[in-house]
């Protein structure tokens, strides 16, 4: 008996353990119901829609592993029309206290599991009516439905490949979550009012929108079903999320260095254009005006200022994913001196910054002044908050 128990804690841990190696995720759940029933967490997936309007103050939210699911997606009333007798009885007693509540319905096989978090130890809320004390309920409820799909291998992501090395459709789950003042209005729901917002769905980002969708990017769109109309974003090319769409925006910068025997405080403001597929690293090109401030006594000890400004144009190779504290970054910047005060500089200097580290908005990059062709080559360091 002793051997059999110690057989059966092996393989099922094993199991366990090819599981998770076989996902590799960084949010992998240690717990086993938290794997079963809210893994991926809410809002983790590539895709989320949100679909207001429906009644009352219900709205309904599509959970989705990436953007290829869209075309997949299935009758979401038929769906939830095989949950609702098994959640009834549960649901009717819930209207008799005044708790909020998730409940987390997960749709394998012929065996539907439910996990339900009553929120019983947050403060409670009490109304004076008549001179009755009354429970107040002021949260809303959620419904989070985890069920599967099957994907074909084309839409599985190329990350993913290794792991089903067959032709076969994969079996993906994806997430149904219904937010409501109480579960039991579930069954208040207008008839194929789910189905309603799949259609909705499935006509703004249409076959050709899907089929041109980067599966690795993020996708985000709210929808006002009473009116038929998304309103989040308000153009369907800015349901990708920005970071994976080109940019052209007003930037500025700020930087300390050390030159000229001296420390020197700039800032910068210019144009910052960012290139629109940045899967692997973000790239950014820069295009800048740089005062820099130099300050010294005169004859009578009073503070004298003197700005030597520079345009400078910039190119900047940041890699995704990393974690460490300071990463080397790709950076390359050539300024040319158009204004100049003092004996800092000489006239038509240049200054040329090269590849450095950086931690987030830090960014630590080593920089060379000259004149004419490379003539008195001065070197300095210096550090850049980048703003972005």
């Amino acid at each position: 008996m002793y051997k059999t128990i110690l057989c059966f804690l092996f393989v099922t841990g094993m199991a366990t353990a090819l599981h998770a190696q076989n996902r590799n995720a960084p949010d992998m759940p240690f717990n086993r119901s938290d794997f079963m029933y809210n893994f991926p967490k809410p809002g983790a997936g590539k895709a989320s829609f949100f679909f207001y309007g429906l009644n009352n103050s219900a709205r309904v939210i599509i959970d989705l592993i990436n953007i290829k699911q869209v075309k997949y997606l299935p009758n979401l009333d038929s769906l939830v029309n095989t949950i609702k007798p098994n959640l009834r009885l549960l649901a009717d007693s819930f209207k008799n206290d005044a708790f909020n509540r998730r409940i987390d319905y997960l749709i394998n096989g012929s065996f539907p599991q439910i996990k339900i978090h009553n929120y019983n130890n947050e403060p409670q809320q009490f109304v004076i009516k008549e001179g009755n004390l009354n429970q107040l309920k002021t949260e809303q409820d959620t419904i989070r439905i985890k069920a599967y799909m099957e994907v074909a291998k084309e839409d599985v992501l190329n990350s993913d490949m290794r792991y089903y090395p067959s032709n076969k459709p994969e079996m993906q789950p994806y997430f149904i979550m219904i937010v409501l003042n109480n579960c039991a209005d579930l069954f208040q729901l207008p008839e194929n009012s789910l189905q309603a917002c799949v259609t909705k769905l499935k006509t703004d980002l249409n076959a050709d929108y899907i089929a041109l969708a980067d599966p690795k990017a993020k996708y985000n769109a709210s929808f006002n079903m009473r009116t038929d109309k998304m309103f989040s974003p308000g153009k369907l090319k800015w349901i990708k999320n920005p970071g994976s769409v080109q940019e052209l925006v007003p930037n500025i910068y700020a930087g300390l260095q050390y030159t000229s025997g001296t420390f020197v405080p700039s800032f910068s403001a210019g144009l910052r254009y960012t290139f629109a597929n940045r899967q692997i690293s973000t790239k950014r090109i820069y295009a800048m005006w740089e005062p820099h401030f130099f300050f010294s006594k005169d004859l009578l000890n009073n503070t004298v200022t003197e700005r030597n400004d520079f345009i400078t144009l910039r190119y900047i190779s940041v890699e995704r994913g990393k974690k460490e504290p300071f990463d080397f970054v790709g950076n390359v910047s050539l300024g040319y001196l158009i204004h100049k005060q003092g004996n800092w500089f000489e006239p038509n200097t240049f200054k040329v910054g090269i590849p450095g580290v950086r931690s987030g908005w830090l960014q630590l990059e080593p920089e060379f002044f000259f004149h004419g062709f490379l003539k008195g080559v001065s070197p300095s360091i210096k550090l850049t908050i980048h703003y972005e």
